[in-house]
């Protein structure tokens, strides 16, 4: 079948190449001229997920109403921030569409999560699902055995998706907590920036424990409060994720918070980046949300402090430490 995939940064980039080794033809839209003309001559994006030839099966375009025209699927691997911006520019071709989400977080000025967004710009007309797992891009690119769980509204929806997907090297599993798979994708970049932080100065395994279990307990209350089922967080899109992104070595939300721990300043760390660090982009909506609804969160609240306060990172971490005494809740 025919896929179109918006977005060739590194996931979007390996998970066309997964499409295509599933014997999908696929079209994948590129915003960078720079990139589009590189992908054209080499077939190989330099860019963002070096190493891998794409073969040709996938084909390239700049153009939305030509992905959107090529197929009725339309997978979208933006970062969070250009979500928006870009489904605002191919709306008035997504009707009567489906659209598959890889972009994880919240939006930053609305706080709504990413399948919020395209509903509002797209409208009821478009199907929409979500995809998340523990799935660094690198590693769908040379096929390691990964697996992912899709969630929509739609029972029908996520079956389609599923049985468009799957193989032996991709499982796919279905969920019906859309919600809860998006809290937890989105979440879990920022709890990798704190574990991030505490691996660069060296604080331990017994503390690197202590703040994967808090802060999944942190993601469990916020979600619960926005609707989500507490039992998803146990899940490929919760927990898997959680410890993937935060101890994996190609995380870019743990590295982050790594030099962060050498004392960089965050801007100037994002500024060196050539990669999105989503989880910097996720602590504002993540602070501010906690706060409209009342959950406590005090590992999100240092994270923000420390990356947008300017706050000190072992004053951070004593504070922490020196919260009151109280039965642990799960």
């Amino acid at each position: 079948m025919k896929i179109g995939v918006i977005g060739a940064g590194a996931w979007g980039t390996a998970f066309s190449l997964h499409l295509a080794r599933r014997g999908h033809h696929v079209l994948l839209w590129v915003y960078e001229p720079e990139l589009y003309d590189i992908l054209q001559e080499t077939r190989e994006n330099t860019l963002y997920l070096p190493g891998f030839t794409l073969p040709e099966r996938i084909t390239f375009t700049r153009s939305l109403e030509a992905l959107t025209a090529f197929s009725g699927d339309i997978v979208v691997g933006t970062p969070s921030f250009a979500l928006r911006k870009t489904i605002q520019k191919a709306s008035a071709w997504l009707s009567g569409r489906r659209i598959l989400l890889l972009t994880k977080g919240f939006e930053e000025n609305t706080l709504l999560r990413m399948s919020e967004v395209v509903g509002e710009v797209a409208g009821d007309t478009a199907g929409i699902g979500v995809l998340s797992g523990p799935s660094f891009a690198g590693e769908v690119a040379r096929a390691a055995f990964t697996s992912v769980v899709v969630s929509s509204t739609d029972k029908d929806l996520s079956r389609h998706y599923q049985k468009m997907i799957h193989d032996d090297t991709f499982r796919v599993y279905t969920a019906e907590d859309v919600i809860g798979v998006e809290v937890g994708g989105a979440m879990k970049n920022v709890m990798a920036i704190g574990a991030g932080i505490i691996e660069g100065l060296q604080l331990g395994t017994n503390t690197q424990a202590a703040f994967t279990t808090r802060g999944l307990a942190e993601i469990k209350r916020l979600g619960k409060a926005m609707g989500a089922k507490e039992t998803t967080f146990l899940g490929l899109s919760g927990i898997g994720d959680l410890v993937l992104t935060s101890y994996g070595g190609l995380s870019r939300n743990r590295a982050f918070g790594i030099e962060l721990s050498k004392g960089r300043k965050p801007d100037a760390i994002i500024a060196s980046q050539h990669q999105v660090v989503e989880g910097y982009y996720t602590i504002n909506a993540a602070y501010t949300l906690s706060g409209r609804l009342g959950v406590e969160m005090p590992i999100a609240e240092e994270l923000y402090k420390i990356v947008f306060q300017g706050k000190d990172l072992l004053k951070s971490i004593n504070d922490i430490k020196k919260r009151g005494l109280k039965e642990e809740e799960v």
